[in-house]
């Protein structure tokens, strides 16, 4: 009886401990899928928004940055990225680059 309480407490506290973890990504996954409304599905833009699927993670995140800072201009993009802290916006460029 002990060890059926005992599997079933650690299963319960396996679950729990894992459900943040779960809800972050899935706030990052519609964080990073907003992208698409200009950037094109997986960040590849057939229009006149640039595309980033072909950018190596570490370039991405520094244009994020510069957006950020306002060393890059933008029409936009860097109102955008001043709603994320940069913790978000290196999970969001690790979600796109890791969907290649």
């Amino acid at each position: 009886m002990n060890k059926r309480l005992l599997t079933a407490g650690l299963c319960v506290a396996a679950a729990l401990l894992a459900a943040p973890s779960a809800r972050a990504m899935d706030a990052i996954s519609v964080a990073a899928d907003a992208c698409a409304g200009c950037h094109g599905t997986d960040g590849r833009s057939l229009g006149s928004m640039p595309a980033f699927h072909e950018k190596k993670p570490a370039e991405l995140k520094q244009i994020l940055r510069d957006y950020k800072s306002g060393k890059r201009e933008a029409t936009i993009m860097d109102r955008i990225v001043k709603g994320y802290s940069e913790k978000d916006l290196d999970a969001m460029v690790d979600y796109y680059t890791a969907k290649k």
